[in-house]
């Protein structure tokens, strides 16, 4: 624990830290005195990792909004079982992906992400456009059985279109200087990296002491071998990757849906905590994604057929090249077998079924032809 406190004071970047702590309310409503993001009130928000993120309720407007949402970061975030170092230089790559997507896709984009109104780097504060009191994130949104077909088949394609207008054109042949900015995220792609391919041997050798996994599935030799080149293979290529700007997070917690106050329509959508944007493998926004609302149809079986709507919709406006999907596939299967077993989604036989399908889908999936899998 002191080694832990002596590296924090070591990670500080200015003295005022010492005295003031913008996590905390009222210090942080000091700091805002004075500035045009003076507040009335501030409502912490839930969510994140590695954040104090709240929503400002403007004393007086600012271009024309009346609460704004702030970020305050710290430097390290929290998974379900660790503490991890993580330098506040990614506060530098949100802001900066948050910037070139808006430029990037149509104003009139039914998905977008917010517009950033200011960033202290000092202090590590970025203020930030509001998704609204009505919004949730599109988990949320699922979880209270909310999302019907229609919606979600709407949801899919949007997010699909989305997403390939990043890919398609925030890439190397089009902004090479944007790539050479966010190539220089290495920690992002370190800890992307780490998160998924390089838990993969350990979890299921179990060395992580998983309650789920107290016991070893039926992997056979081949198929040990088979993963663990993968995880290698593909370990590599996120580190190497230099081409297309990746979200890096693409998972429906950093999906907002913003809502109509009277009929709970969902009338826009917001792509939110850019973190570990980097340079990297389309395939992997595609097969995070991809993997979660997986887990939405095995652990909330009322969404089972519409997840699989919200799912073909999104393939089919992405337009999936074999290449993404197969790397889309790899993920997918990654995903399932690092984090199910580490978030609490259900019971023991049900996350051991998950992992086992991530198995499944590492060693054979990409075999498969593509949207076969999509209609389990």
């Amino acid at each position: 624990m002191i080694n832990i406190v002596m590296w924090v004071l070591t990670q500080t970047r200015t003295c005022t830290m010492f005295s003031r702590d913008l996590a905390n309310v009222e210090d942080l409503k000091e700091y805002l005195q004075g500035t045009p993001f003076a507040s009335s009130t501030i409502g912490i928000l839930t969510g994140g990792m590695g954040n104090f993120t709240c929503r400002l309720r403007l004393i007086s407007r600012y271009e024309n909004q009346s609460t704004l949402v702030l970020k305050h970061g710290k430097p390290y975030v929290f998974t379900s079982d660790i503490k991890i170092p993580l330098s506040l230089e990614r506060q530098k790559f949100e802001v900066e992906a948050l910037k070139i997507v808006r430029e990037c896709i149509p104003g009139n984009s039914f998905v977008t992400v917010p517009k950033v109104f200011s960033f202290d780097e000092k202090e590590s504060v970025i203020i930030m456009e509001d998704c609204g009191d009505q919004s949730t994130t599109l988990k949320q949104f699922v979880l209270e059985k909310k999302c019907t077909p229609d919606v979600a088949e709407t949801i899919g394609s949007e997010l699909g279109t989305f997403l390939r207008q990043v890919h398609g054109t925030i890439n190397r042949e089009r902004h090479p200087m944007v790539c050479d900015v966010f190539e220089a995220n290495v920690e992002g792609k370190r800890i992307s990296a780490w998160a998924t391919f390089g838990r993969l041997v350990s979890t299921l050798k179990l060395e992580d002491e998983l309650p789920a996994l107290d016991s070893p599935l039926d992997v056979g030799e081949d198929d040990m071998r088979a993963i663990s080149e993968v995880a290698e293979r593909v370990s590599a290529m996120i580190l190497k990757a230099r081409d297309t700007l990746v979200m890096g997070d693409f998972w429906p917690g950093n999906i907002m849906l913003s809502l109509d106050s009277q009929t709970g329509v969902v009338n826009r959508i917001s792509i939110v905590d850019w973190e570990l944007s980097k340079t990297g493998e389309p395939g992997s926004d595609v097969g995070q994604f991809t993997a979660e609302v997986d887990l939405l149809r095995r652990f909330c079986p009322s969404f089972n057929d519409t997840g699989t709507k919200m799912l073909s919709a999104f393939y089919r406006s992405y337009s999936v090249e074999e290449d993404i999907y197969r790397m889309a596939v790899l993920h997918w299967g990654a995903h399932l077998i690092a984090w199910t077993p580490r978030v609490p989604w259900g019971s023991r036989e049900e996350t051991r079924k998950m992992v086992a399908k991530g198995i499944k889908l590492i060693v054979a999936g990409p075999k498969s032809l593509m949207y076969d899998l999509l209609r389990e």
